[in-house]
């Protein structure tokens, strides 16, 4: 800076401020997910004490065997939110395609437009789920192009594609169960290795790989990029378009998937499933700590989420509660969770912030506000954590 008199003013830090603690430190730069990690033992131990049959090894399978479904939901869910976007058609993807495997394993004619009734014959395992899965991923390339090259919302973009696809799930399935299924998918949905269900194997491989992808891969990062700031993302040469396309069709694979492990688990193929999945899959990722406004959240939080969302589901069943008052409950739970989620997001990112100027060299130049006459990088770290947040 150049002063009247043809000075040159520098402002540098006056030195490293000292860390604070160690531990102290590192719990709020990681507050999002130890947040929900607390809430999750505290509950836990909460229900155990006041229902004796709670903490069991048998209910603990029944725990995780009640949120495999969701838990899958969950993962495209995860990819979404992280771009800042919603999927509102996840639930009903599921379900129509569960009723599509079902009906062409049981030989029924699927009439679709154009093309016609499509007959395979009983028992036709590949068609069965080749149909669902391409089904799936129009749906998801049409939700992706609503959003990301017309701008239209996901929230109204995806609110359509939940109203097609159950549409067409009451179509080909008449409004009626549907009991005629593939092995694969009983095998999946209601089988055993050992004393393990095989649902809650398949779920828990689905949470790894997802992980890997998000944490281990460009494209995963290309994810959190775009939610953080897609403008941003755009002009560092992410393909924002095609990563948004990419995530809402992987959204919709994992819906497909979904549904064949519903299925196999009700034992039926069922039009009407999708309202008790929507919700329940939005609620685990947000109760896990990822943020609603996208960038922030991971694997790790959508399955700490999903233990909360199944812990306090299981638990008010075991305390026998009315069973109209457990919707309060879990809403009410869900808007502490929210609004926790936000604290903890704030805190998290002042402690990030503080220690990425702690950390600065002393040679390296402060940007201060002259204006305010206050000079130096710790000028209301508030402001600048609450900017970060918007942005997040």
């Amino acid at each position: 800076m150049t002063t009247a008199t043809g000075e040159t003013l520098t402002t540098t830090r006056p030195g490293p401020a000292p860390h604070r603690g160690g531990v102290r430190s590192w719990a709020e730069r990681n507050a999002t997910i130890l947040g929900p990690f607390a809430a999750l033992l505290i509950m836990s131990v909460a229900f155990g004490l006041l229902a004796p049959s709670f903490a069991t090894a048998g209910n603990l399978w029944n725990v995780l065997s009640q949120v495999s479904v969701l838990a899958v939901l969950a993962a495209g869910l995860t990819f979404v939110l992280l771009l800042g976007q919603i999927d509102l058609g996840v639930a009903n993807i599921a379900v129509m395609t569960g009723v599509v495997v079902a009906v062409v394993y049981s030989g029924k004619p699927l009439t679709l437009p154009v093309v016609g009734d499509l007959t395979f014959g009983t028992g036709s395992v590949v068609p069965a789920v080749v149909i669902a899965l391409v089904l799936a991923v129009a749906l998801g390339l049409l939700a992706g192009w609503l959003t990301a090259r017309l701008g239209i919302p996901s929230f109204i973009g995806t609110l359509g594609i939940l109203q097609v696809a159950q549409g067409l799930a009451f179509f080909w399935s008449g409004g009626n169960n549907i009991y005629d299924l593939p092995p694969i998918a009983t095998k999946l949905g209601g089988g055993f290795t050992g004393p393990v269900p095989n649902i809650v194997i398949t779920a828990a491989l689905v949470l790894v790989v997802c992980h890997v992808v998000l944490s281990r891969t460009r494209f995963g990062r290309y994810v959190y990029m775009t939610g953080a700031n897609a403008r941003a993302a755009e002009l560092s040469g992410v393909p924002v378009r095609r990563v948004t396309i990419s995530v809402f069709v992987l959204s919709a694979v994992l819906a497909a998937f979904a549904g064949v492990l519903s299925v196999g688990r009700l034992g039926s193929a069922q039009a009407n499933a999708g309202d008790e999945l929507l919700l329940p899959a939005i609620a685990a990722v947000v109760l896990g700590g990822t943020s609603l406004f996208g960038g922030v959240g991971s694997m790790l939080n959508t399955s700490v989420g999903l233990l909360l969302y199944g812990v306090l589901n299981n638990g008010l069943d075991q305390l026998n509660m009315n069973i109209y008052l457990k919707p309060f409950a879990r809403g009410a739970f869900l808007l502490l969770a929210i609004a926790f989620n936000i604290v903890a997001l704030r805190i998290a990112s002042r402690a990030r912030l503080q220690q990425a100027l702690d950390d600065q060299p002393d040679d390296v130049p402060a940007r201060g506000s002259y204006a305010s006459g206050v000079v130096g990088p710790h000028r209301d770290l508030d402001a600048v954590a609450g900017a970060e947040l918007g942005h997040q």
